[in-house]
């Protein structure tokens, strides 16, 4: 039960980063930091019978679609 517990104390401490001009701090982007590459290298590799072989950052679909074309029309091979 609930009031079998001890009683707990909640403290907050701040302390604001002096990096940028708000103070604020990351929280949980540590977790994320693979996923990025990871997602960029599936891409690259779903991409490669295009001839891709490198996107930079950032992916957007647009970005995506036109670097598909400008490979097949280097390579002589646009859809028909």
């Amino acid at each position: 039960k609930a009031g079998d517990l001890p009683r707990l104390e909640l403290a907050r401490t701040e302390t604001p980063t002096p990096v940028n001009p708000l103070g604020v701090k990351g929280v949980g982007e540590a977790g994320t930091i693979g996923s990025t590459p990871a997602v960029v290298n599936a891409v690259v590799d779903a991409l490669f019978p295009f001839g891709v072989t490198h996107i930079d950052m950032p992916l957007k679909p647009e970005k995506i679609w036109r670097l598909c074309q400008a490979k097949e029309v280097a390579s002589g091979e646009g859809r028909r």
